[in-house]
């Protein structure tokens, strides 16, 4: 699966979220914690953490003015499987990687054309175990509530076109979006459909779809695709 493309199949649970009214401030409450605030001008700020469309826990991140600052902790299943924390004074990173079965670390510094991974011993990673490494740095978009939450929104949301005998049409419409770095929900398309009706009704649903947690990368967002099927089907 090409980066930045996330596809929905299945939905889980549902977390619940609180946000303050109408205005770019928002916050979350969650187990009696406050986190995951936005100022006035919609930049992050403080304490964040993110969770996948299954709802587990991905990352854990401190942010001022919308940039991560001090250590980064990415999870898997709830479990830390690598954690990132910048070295005062010098343009390094240390890393933590937990998912061999033991603790494996070195440090992220720029070299000549890039930054390069090292261990402990200074000696650059394998590429292929810079790839583990990198590909947990990567977070997909989520949309607020996981799975569970999303289907919730078409089933709320969705306008249902009727067939000319009163019955309700069934099929599978599949539907392409951007989600931008803020969030909002971009360029939409149709992949595929059955019926123009339905076609129609499912991508004006995604169109007006609240706005998701964009793709994020060391802690900082970027635009990316989501692929997710609206399936119209009879009870």
């Amino acid at each position: 699966m090409p980066k930045g493309l996330l596809y929905f199949g299945t939905f889980y649970l549902a977390l619940l979220l609180t946000r303050s009214p109408a205005s770019a401030q928002s916050y979350e409450v969650v187990n009696g914690d406050t986190i995951n605030r936005t100022d006035e001008k919609g930049l992050k700020q403080g304490l964040w953490k993110f969770w996948d469309n299954n709802l587990s826990l991905s990352l854990l991140c401190h942010y001022a003015d919308d940039s991560p600052v001090g250590k980064l902790i990415y999870y898997q299943k709830n479990k830390t499987i690598l954690e990132l924390e910048p070295l005062k004074g010098k343009k390094e990173i240390v890393w933590r990687y937990f998912g061999s079965g033991q603790l494996v670390q070195g440090r992220l510094k720029r070299g000549k054309k890039n930054f390069e991974f090292i261990n402990v011993k200074g000696k650059k990673l394998k590429k292929s175990e810079i790839e583990i490494i990198t590909s947990l740095m990567e977070l997909d978009p989520s949309y607020k509530g996981g799975f569970f939450e999303l289907f919730q929104y078409f089933k709320d949301h969705i306008k249902y076109p009727k067939s000319p005998d009163e019955g309700h049409k069934q099929g599978i419409v599949e539907i392409a979006f951007v989600v931008k770095e803020n969030g909002e929900i971009g360029e939409v398309k149709l992949l595929s459909g059955f019926d123009r009706a339905c076609n129609e009704a499912a991508l004006e649903c995604v169109r007006t779809m609240p706005r998701w947690r964009p793709a994020t990368k060391m802690g900082y967002a970027f635009e990316s695709t989501v692929k997710v099927p609206v399936e119209f089907k009879t009870f």
